[in-house]
This record gives structure tokens, C-alpha cells and sequence, in this order.
């Protein structure tokens, strides 16, 4: 393996481990559904091309049974029953009997659990089967479930108590719509990168994995025919001001439900893990659609704006999350109006995943409301014994400065000069303006927290966090994606007192790790954003810069114009403990230029060991 696992927990896993399987057994990964025979690439446009519009039966489906699912979600280590928690969502036809769910503990006799009806939509049901398992002191356990006690096995892993508990993440499962099919296909496709975090998982599985959002890219609702009248309108205040029509709302809800269908259950690799490795998501933009929540205040609020938004997060909520609306206060999420998450992930890691897109606007990513009660739940929730705070945005909160195409974009919207094809995005030229009639990638640039107009946010989030690490003396370390590339970067203390990093509050790293599937950027955009990744201020205390980690490219050669700072490569990362040190280890795999497997970066986290009277 190429990230750390003591020699004890691997002797103990190969003793214990079912056979290799091939990647062609008609079991396929880790049991997974995603191989069965008879599936095919479809493309759903329609809710009858994929079921029966009369008994809501599946036309295709990847089960005999006419059931989409499973998919295992995690919720959380309950640290004072020591139990693993989660939760097991399948689809089912509304017609048939409601489902059971079959689960063996280990050793165990099979045990039946029955499931909550969370809402029907086209006559679909999707139910959820709530999960507990008391976790053995040093033994990971393997749990067998199965659906109505017939068709295929799964399992998943639960991590035993004195378990280095080893996590995934990944972010950008899917393709821009400007990606050409010959692009595409130069990567090696979709599954490249997907085929080698199963293949790590398959040798020495993962107990999470956490999708750091756009989990799909649900952008193709703007080629909805019913939006197209929307989309024609001259006025603003008029498009403005233009209702959320029933029609509109039927096909968008139709769009969602079935782009989810497609991308949770029909040939792709993520429909393969999420039977097997328990997941964490959260959301960013194009689970909604490109560039949501960095608009101007007269499409963001606009009806249209609004409906799509509720509908989007109504099925990111029904499968990222497996609740409701109504149920999600209840079922752990929180943050002002947004789906905000916490979860300990053993007694010494928590994880904070923060919604940056439901309540978001062009002037705030998150609103003083949700921050509040973020770090009341950070001070009051939190374990005692814990050392490490793994916080998730959809993108990077240290990032090289974009300040200066941020002004070139502001200076050509207010001269009106808007038919120059002078960026690249996604590896093609795009038209200076979208179809809402805004520069084509200020939505890209107002996304990011060094923008001009989030960068005061950024600082007091930064700060908060600095105080809530020394009172607690826990490590703070940032994750996210969005940025179609790979790197890391930190904060530290410009405290000269203060000698090393492990005595540091203020040392704080950002892991970026994206896309697992969409393009990189051109090399000349990475070039041009290493010319901006310098050293900078956050204040008197506090600087901040990017790590140099690939001085070498994935063929042994220098980067492309000696970027060391960024690599344009589609990658993963993974995440262990280390408990004689109390450190995380963290390596990023980024894909080989051979499109097979891939090739390890390290960085190693310490935990905060702070020294008296310094801060």
C-alpha cells in the first residue's frame, strides 16, 4: 500500500480477508451493483425512459427486483456508547411491499431491521434503514447486509476502537459540459482514478469516504426546454421577477430525480463504492449547477433561481444525506437555514463539513447565523480527547490569489467589451459571457475565498478557528476540491517565539484534491495562477503560502513550467492515524500520465502539543 498501516492491523486484515476479485466477476467490487450482468451505458432524458409511467416500475434497472440501492451513509462514532452509527438508504417501487434489511455483526446471527419511508416521488419510495454497531476494542468488523434477504451480499467495514481509522476523499465525479469526448478520452475516461481508490480499498478497505461536492454535475438543467423562454428574457427586473411556473417545477424535479438515478446507480465507480465504503458529502455548486450562490442579487433571488435551488437540494438531501427537509434538523444537520454537518470519527478526529451553498450570496458564503452556531457546537461537542478538527468546503480556503482576473473580468463587464474568447475553462475557449449575460468565469472567481468581496469572511473564520484550536489545543486542517487540480498550503504563526510547527495554533494546512473525474485545467491557467502563489499576510500573527510538493511530476521529470505548487492532474487523496505519534499522514494520488494508477505526495500533519504562555 502506498499510505501508512501498521504491520499488526495488515496481518490481522490478510488473515480474515474474502478472496481477490477480479475486476470482471459478476460480483464486481466489493459486491457492488454497479457489475451486474445485463447493465449498459442508457442516457435518461425522461422520467418513462427510465420507469413505467403507470405502475412506477423501473424499466432497467441494475437488480432483478426493481430496487435502485444500496448506498451506506455514515453518521457518526458515538463516542459514549461506542457505537458505529449510519444508515442505509435503497429506492423501491411504491407498489411493492415496504423492504427489509438483512445485516450480519460479524459472527453474528442475521439481524432484520426495518426501514423509515423518508418521501415517494414518481411512485419511487426511498427508504432508510437506520444503522448501529457496538465497535470491538481491537477488531475491525466486517458487516454483511442484504436487501429482502435475497440477491447480492454487500459488506462495509467499521473500524474497531483501537483502529488507525484510514479515510478517502475525493471531489468533481463528473465532466464539464464544454469537455470534448476526445479529451475525455485521452484521461483514460472516467474511471482511472475511481479504479484505483477501489483497487486501495479492495486491498485495505477504507472506513469513509468523504465527496467534497459536485458529486454529479447536474448543469444540463439549463438545457431544459421549459427554461429556454426564461432565459430569453431582455429585462433583468423582469427575468427577475418571472415565476417559478408548475410546469417548470415538474421538469426540473424530473431532471434531478432522474440525473441522480443515472449517476448514483448506472456504470460509474461511485455507484460501486457507495455499497462498500461508507459516506460522508457535502455540496457545492454543481450539484445545484455551475456557479450557484456566486451570482448577482437579481438571478440568485429570482424566482426561477429559487426553485431550482429548493428541487436541487431536495434530492442532494433524499441521496447525499438520506433525510428530508423536515427531517434533517433531527438527523444532525444544522447551520442558520443550510445542511451543515459534525461528526466524531473516533475519539480523537472530528469532522466539520460546512454547507457554502445554501444560504450563500455574492456577498457571504456563510452567514453570521450558521457560523455561530458552527463554533457553539465546536466548543460544546466535541471530544474531550480530540486532537485533530478535518474541516471540509467545497473550495479551498487557502488558494493563491486570483485578485488580478478578477479585476480584468470587472474591467471588461464595465466597459461592455464581451465577445473576446480570452480565458480557458475546462480545456476550451469560452465565450466571455454565460447565458445569464455575466462574464463567463466571474462566477468561478467570486466562488473562491480569496475574492476580493469574501476575503474579510475568510479572515474571521480563520481567526475564530485559531482560538477555538488553542482553547482546545486540537490541530485544524483544511480539505477541499472544486479546482480541478492538486496541492497543499498553510497558515502559520509569524510568532518567532514560537519554534516549531507542533507548537504552533495557528499552523493550519490545505489539502486540495480534486477533480476524480473532470478535466485539469490547461497548464497556462495553473502557470498563471503559481504566479500569484506567493507569501501573504492574513495579519500580524499569521502568514500563509503554498508548499512546494511536487517537485517532481508523476514520470519522475519537473513539472510542467516548473509548477511545483499545483499539479493539473486528476487525483484522491487518503487519510490515516497515527496514534504512536498522534499525527495524520496524508498522501494525494494523483493519476499517472499513463492513465494507470497512480502516484503518492505525502504531507504529514503533527498534532498541537502548545507550549505554555505562548500564543
Amino acid at each position: 500500500m502506498d499510505f501508512p498501516i501498521s504491520q499488526d492491523q495488515l496481518d490481522e486484515y490478510r488473515r480474515r480477508h474474502r478472496p481477490h476479485l477480479p475486476h470482471h466477476h459478476p460480483e464486481g467490487y466489493g459486491h457492488g451493483p454497479a457489475l451486474y450482468q445485463g447493465r449498459s451505458t442508457i442516457d435518461i432524458k425522461e422520467y418513462e425512459k427510465l420507469f413505467n409511467s403507470e405502475t412506477g416500475m423501473p424499466l432497467r434497472c441494475p437488480r432483478t427486483d426493481g430496487i435502485f440501492g444500496p448506498c451506506i451513509l455514515f453518521k457518526n462514532i458515538n463516542l459514549a456508547e461506542i457505537k458505529w452509527e449510519g444508515s442505509c438508504m435503497i429506492i423501491v417501487p411504491s407498489a411493492a411491499q415496504p423492504p427489509v434489511l438483512y445485516v450480519q455483526d460479524g459472527s453474528n446471527p442475521p439481524e432484520s431491521i426495518q426501514p423509515i419511508a423518508l418521501e415517494t416521488v414518481y411512485r419511487s419510495t426511498f427508504w432508510r434503514f437506520d444503522l448501529s454497531f457496538p465497535m470491538d476494542y481491537s477488531k475491525e468488523k466486517t458487516i454483511s447486509y442484504r436487501v429482502n434477504n435475497v440477491g447480492p451480499q454487500y459488506s462495509f467495514t467499521i473500524p474497531a476502537q483501537q483502529t488507525q481509522l484510514r479515510w478517502c476523499f475525493w471531489s468533481c465525479n463528473g465532466w464539464s459540459l464544454s469537455v470534448k469526448e476526445e479529451d475525455k478520452q485521452k484521461l483514460g475516461g472516467d474511471n482511472v482514478v475511481w479504479d484505483d481508490l477501489l483497487e486501495k480499498h479492495r486491498t485495505f478497505p477504507f472506513h469513509l469516504m468523504v465527496g467534497g461536492g459536485d458529486q454529479l454535475y447536474a448543469d444540463e438543467v439549463w438545457a431544459l426546454k421549459v427554461l429556454q423562454p426564461w432565459l430569453a428574457i431582455k429585462k433583468k427586473s423582469d427575468a427577475r421577477d418571472a415565476p417559478f411556473t408548475d410546469e417548470m417545477e415538474r421538469q426540473v424535479d424530473t431532471f434531478y430525480f432522474i440525473h441522480y438515478v443515472k449517476r448514483f446507480f448506472f456504470d460509474n465507480r461511485m455507484g460501486e463504492a457507495i455499497t462498500t465504503i461508507p459516506y460522508a458529502f457535502i455540496i457545492d455548486d454543481h450539484d445545484i449547477f455551475d456557479g450557484w450562490g456566486s451570482y448577482p442579487a437579481r438571478l440568485q433571488e429570482s424566482n426561477v433561481f429559487q426553485g431550482i435551488k429548493r428541487l436541487a437540494f431536495k434530492y442532494w438531501l433524499l441521496f447525499q444525506a438520506q433525510t428530508t427537509y423536515d427531517r434533517s434538523r433531527a438527523d444532525g444537520y444544522f447551520g442558520g437555514t443550510g445542511f451543515t454537518w459534525l461528526k466524531a470519527f473516533g475519539p480523537y478526529t472530528a469532522m466539520l463539513g460546512i454547507d457554502t451553498r445554501f444560504e450563500r450570496s455574492i456577498g457571504s458564503i456563510v452567514t453570521k447565523e450558521a457560523y455561530d452556531e458552527i463554533f457553539w457546537r465546536l466548543q460544546n461537542q466535541l471530544s474531550p480527547y480530540c486532537r485533530h478538527l478535518i474541516v471540509y468546503t467545497g473550495v479551498p480556503i487557502i488558494y493563491p490569489r486570483l485578485t488580478l482576473i478578477e479585476g480584468g473580468f470587472s474591467f471588461l463587464k464595465k466597459i461592455n467589451l464581451i465577445k473576446l474568447p480570452i480565458f480557458q475553462k475546462d480545456g476550451a475557449f469560452a465565450s466571455i459571457l454565460n447565458q445569464f449575460g455575466e462574464p463567463e468565469l466571474l462566477d468561478d472567481l467570486n466562488d473562491h475565498w480569496t475574492a476580493t468581496v469574501h476575503m474579510q469572511e475568510r479572515k474571521e473564520f480563520v481567526l475564530r478557528l485559531q482560538d477555538l484550536a488553542r482553547a482546545k489545543n486540537l490541530r485544524v486542517t483544511f480539505v477541499a476540491g472544486d479546482v480541478h487540480c492538486c496541492g497543499a498550503g498553510r497558515f502559520a504563526s509569524q510568532n518567532p517565539e514560537i519554534s516549531a510547527i507542533e507548537n504552533d495554533n495557528r499552523y493550519m494546512v490545505q489539502i486540495i484534491s480534486s477533480a476524480i473525474v473532470n478535466i485539469p485545467p490547461p497548464n497556462a491557467v495553473i502557470r498563471g495562477v503559481h504566479y500569484t502563489a506567493k507569501l501573504y499576510n492574513l495579519n500580524d500573527k499569521t502568514n500563509e503560502k503554498m508548499f512546494k510538493l511536487f517537485k517532481t511530476d508523476v514520470n519522475g521529470q519537473s513539472p510542467p513550467n516548473n509548477n511545483t505548487k499545483l499539479l493539473a492532474r486528476r487525483n484522491f487523496s487518503t487519510f490515516v492515524e497515527n496514534h504512536e505519534t498522534g499525527a495524520l499522514t496524508i498522501n494525494i494520488h494523483v493519476q499517472r500520465d499513463t492513465n494507470v494508477g497512480t502516484v503518492p505526495y505525502s504531507i504529514t500533519i503533527p498534532k498541537l502539543v502548545a507550549e505554555s504562555g505562548k500564543a
